[in-house]
């Protein structure tokens, strides 16, 4: 079984700081806590600066408990997925995050037993099918989670281009018949599969 968590974005956006999220990260596993932050959807020059400002995040929010942090690298990724006990799939460009997933043909074999967690873009990935507020259209995911999904719901992101009446009703229709998930800034949905 694996867990997963997708986040709307911004897990800091939410009235606990986010707080709640990251437990939820960590939540089940022995200390410590081996999370594997992926930013492959986002420029390579970014990843640093990222990866630091999540683990002081962490580290002010969690402060008494024991993780790991492991910054997801292109040429090991593989063996960090089984290193890790949360993968942490961070937003971006989603295009870009499926681009880089699809080098690594079968890494979702490697899930079993562990969580992972998509935020934003990687909420997108993570699910069948979604509606990207950045592109204003509708988009395929892996399908790892037979759902659909709408991030920052309602939010400001990319406002005022958004028309969110007319993304509930394209999303709902596309495709297939599945549960719609609408997900604000800082709100998260766990699922087990």
């Amino acid at each position: 079984m694996t867990r997963y968590i997708l986040s709307g974005g911004y897990p800091w956006k939410a009235p606990d700081g986010g707080k709640a999220f990251f437990e939820e990260l960590a939540r089940g596993y022995e200390e410590p806590v081996k999370i594997l932050e992926c930013l492959f959807a986002r420029p390579e020059d970014a990843w640093t600066k990222a990866y630091v400002e999540e683990q002081e995040l962490v580290a002010r929010l969690l402060p008494d408990k024991n993780i790991e942090f492991q910054l997801a690298r292109r040429d090991a990724f593989i063996e960090q997925i089984r290193w890790a006990n949360t993968i942490y799939l961070r937003g971006g460009d989603t295009a870009a995050l499926l681009a880089a997933l699809a080098q690594y043909p079968g890494w979702e074999k490697e899930l079993g037993g562990k969580t992972l967690a998509g935020g934003s873009a990687g909420a997108m990935v993570i699910a069948k099918y979604s509606y990207s507020i950045d592109e204003l259209a509708l988009e395929d995911g892996l399908g790892l989670l037979p759902i659909k999904v709408q991030v920052h719901y309602r939010s400001d992101y990319n406002a005022p281009h958004v028309d969110w009446d007319n993304a509930d009703e394209a999303l709902a229709s596309y495709k297939e018949k599945l549960p719609v998930w609408n997900l604000g800034e800082g709100e998260f949905k766990v699922f087990e599969r």
